[in-house]
Parts: structure tokens; sequence; C-alpha cells
């Protein structure tokens, strides 16, 4: 099985030279020793000698078998592994492990298990347990923002996420490392977006709609967070703005996003300002293009249950010749492959497979076998990893769907009744359908001709002119 997924993603990978990097400190203090404190130097020294996946089972038996914090050499060799493996790999320890520990990073890792899982008192308390002088605070912070988030409570969430784009910032000036630049860009992003959606739950959409204008349009959260502008347009029944967000989506630059909120939030913006055959126009374009496909979805999860070894050579496929059958799958596997966590765990996966060929290289020796043995763990892990991650993004889009089915059909009754309404009230429409004085703007947006092109430095900034006719 090991050997089919080396070769399936060998078009992948570098070629490594016969002459691999030494392992003579690790290879002797393996020979020499046994217990937690030779896992100890084995990790470090592996870690510091380039080989952070071959360490990962050698720490998770350390974790096992020590309950106090990590010494200073450990935690910082632990925070280099975990730059290029992930925490996911440690999060399939059991609970009652990691809550041993008295490190920070064992801290966070626990508290996003608990997270995943919903468990959101014991993910808080987790957190609340990280040092406010380690470097993973700052994606503690994010973490507990997000937990008050969905909590309700919005004031100390947003308090939160603004300290959380604080000590990102703070990192980021302090970091070097480009891996670990760009994860503290995301986190400091994803926080910024988390103060605009504070605002927003708090009623506050003139300050959310701001707040978002300051996330850069080069961010890799940008494009996810379009859709909430356009809503916190919607609220302050600025609908013009609405549309022009929404519309942005048409650009060819985002065909990875699947989100069929864009088309119910479009049809709702026409409705509200009584443009009912804008309205009927995207509510049947909705049925004709996703009723028959989101059948076949729902038949296509049911038949595959969680084979996650389905869904992971399903999307690795695709990224690698580009086809799917219709053009639903070919949104999914667009969206799925081109998302920043499935991107991340794909580059662990990589790595690690080219850390199994760095080894083989060195030789059959007992040490260098025991190695390829702990790489094949971690990559069968991340196998996993990403296949349930697959088959969650599809059991995801296709609830999306059905909730937009549901919004679908109020809207569409709703419009019957209104236009029933106004058959009785006589009203007509009358005078041209757009003019440059239905626009409004704030102080953060200016006006520029629309020239028929979608520009990327225009994306997000479109605006309609149409009249109401309410």
């Amino acid at each position: 099985m090991f050997h089919h997924f080396v070769t399936f993603t060998i078009a992948l990978l570098f070629t490594v030279s016969a002459r691999a990097q030494g392992l003579g400190q690790a290879q002797r203090t393996w020979e020499s020793s046994s217990g937690a404190s030779s896992w100890r130097k084995i990790v470090i020294q592996l870690v510091n000698e380039g080989y952070p996946f071959s360490a990962v089972p050698f720490m998770k038996e350390y974790l096992v078998q020590n309950r106090a914090s990590l010494d200073e050499d450990l935690d910082e060799a632990f925070e280099k592994m975990i730059v290029k493996t992930g925490i996911r790999p440690f999060e399939t320890l059991p609970d009652s492990v990691l809550g041993q520990s008295r490190s920070s990073i064992v801290r966070y890792i626990l508290a996003k298990k608990h997270f995943r899982k919903g468990r959101w008192s014991e993910a808080m308390l987790e957190v609340n347990r990280v040092n406010a002088t380690h470097p993973v605070y700052p994606f503690a912070i994010h973490l507990r923002a997000a937990i008050y988030g969905i909590q309700g409570k919005a004031s100390e969430s947003e308090s939160d996420y603004r300290d959380c784009v604080s000590f990102s910032n703070s990192r980021y000036n302090a970091e070097s490392n480009p891996v670990k630049l760009r994860q503290i860009l995301i986190n400091r992003d994803s926080c910024l977006a988390g103060l605009a959606r504070a605002a927003f739950a708090k009623g506050d959409y003139s300050k959310a709609d701001l707040l978002y204008l300051d996330i850069a349009k080069s961010s890799f959260v940008w494009p996810e967070i379009l859709v909430e502008e356009a809503w916190s347009s919607y609220y302050l029944k600025n609908y013009n703005r609405t549309l022009g967000k929404l519309v942005s989506y048409k650009a060819p630059i985002f065909d990875f996003v699947f989100n069929p909120e864009i088309d119910v939030l479009t049809a709702l913006t026409y409705m509200r300002m009584c443009l009912y055959d804008d309205v009927n126009g995207i509510v049947e374009d909705f049925y004709t293009k996703w009723m028959e496909p989101s059948k076949e979805l729902r038949s296509f999860i049911v038949s595959h249950g969680r084979d996650y070894n389905y869904y992971f050579k399903l999307v690795t496929t695709f990224e690698q010749d580009k086809v799917a059958k219709d053009f639903l799958m070919q949104a999914l596997l667009l969206s799925t492959s081109k998302d920043p966590a499935w991107q991340e765990m794909k580059q662990a996966y990589i790595d690690a497979i080219s850390e199994f060929n760095k080894v083989k290289d060195r030789g059959n020796s007992r040490f260098n076998v025991e190695l390829m043995r702990n790489v094949k763990e971690v990559v069968s892990d991340y196998q996993d990893l990403l296949g349930s991650y697959a088959r969650a993004q599809f059991q995801e889009k296709y609830n999306n769907l059905s909730k937009s089915f549901q919004g679908m059909s109020f809207i569409k009754l709703e419009v019957l009744s209104r236009k029933k309404q106004s058959l009785y009230e006589e009203k007509n429409a009358s005078g041209k359908r757009g003019d440059i004085k239905y626009i409004e703007r704030n102080d953060k947006q200016y006006f520029w001709d629309f020239s028929g092109e979608f520009w990327a430095d225009e994306l997000g900034d479109y605006v309609f002119a149409l009249r109401s006719e309410c």
C-alpha cells in the first residue's frame, strides 16, 4: 500500500542524492540506550539533522511516558518539528496522554482536538493553560476567540481577536522561517476577519463593513470573506454593493470557490429591491443547475461511506489530471484541492515521502529500517487525514447545497406573494434601471468605471447602480 502511494506521488518529489545527510548522533543514541531519556535525545538530534518525520513516533513515545513540561531544547525541537509535520499526527494520541503534559504546545494540540470534536469547554480550559510568552500563543488566542464566538460572547471574542492580531504581528516581526511566516500571516488575517465577524455578530454592520476592508486581497483568507462582506452590505441595505461584491465570484480566478450561499444572497438582494424577474431568473437557474447533481452527490457520499482511501486518491488524482466526471465534481475537487488546510497537509505528506526516500538512500541498517518504519506510520496517518478531510469537505458542500435549496424555496414563495400584492396595488416599474446616483460609498472606497473585464485589483470593489422598484 505504501509503495503504491510512493509511486503515485513520485512526480511531485525531487530526486534525492545518494549522499544523504548524516545521522551519526541519533544512530549512536538509538543503539546505546532506551527509554524516555533516549527518545528525548533522538527527537532533538533527528530534528536538528533534518529528519522531523522520522522523529514523530519517538516524540509520541516520549509524551506517553513524560508528564512534565518540555525542557527548552526539546520544546524548540518540537516546535521545529510541527512546522514541517503539522499538529494533526499528534491529535491521534489519547486525550489522557495529551492531558498529562504541561507543555504549551501539547496543551494547544489537545485544545485543537477538543475544538474539532465540538467540546468547547474542554478546549477553552486547555487554551487558557498555554503560556502567553510561547510562540504558539497567537494561534491559541485565535482558537479562544473562535470559541467565544461560537458561545455567542461577541465582546470577549472581539477582544481576543484584537489581541491575536497584535501577538501575530509581534511574532511575524521576530520570525524568519518562511513556513512560519506564512502560518502567522494566515493566523493574523483570520483574526482580522474574526474582528469583522464579531462586529457583525453585535449588529454593528458599518464597523464590520470597514473591518473587512482591512484584509488585503492578496491574503489567503480573502476569497472566503467576500461573501461575508456582501452580507454586511445587505444588512446596511446597501443592496447595490452587495450585488457588486457577489458578482466578483464570477471572475475566473475564483473558479475554486464553491458556495451556493452566493446565489441565495444574490436572489435575496434582488428580492429586497423588488426586482422580481431577476429573482426568478436566479432561482430557476439554481434549480436547473444543481437539483440533479445534488441528488447524485448525496448518492455518491452514501455509496463511499468513510472510505478515506478512496477520497484521498480521488483528490490527489484530480490534482494531477485536472479531470472530473461532471461540473459539480469539478467544483468540489477544485475547492478541496485549493483549500489552505488541504494544501498544508498535502505538503506535509509530500515532505514525509521525500524524507522516506532520503532515509532509504542510506541503506538497510537496523536504525534506517526503524526510521523508515516511523515515516511510513506518519505517511499512513496523513493519507487517512487527507481522505477524512476531503470527505468532510464533500459532506459540508452537500449540506450547504441542501440549505441553499431551502433558502431558494422560501424566496420563490415570497416572490409569488409579493408579485401578487403588487398587482393588487397596481405598482408598475418605470424609469431607467440603473444610474450612478444609486451608488453609495464609504471613506475607503472610490468610484471607477467598470470596463467589462475582471481585473485583480478591482475584485470585491464592484457596485451595481440599480434602482429599487419597491
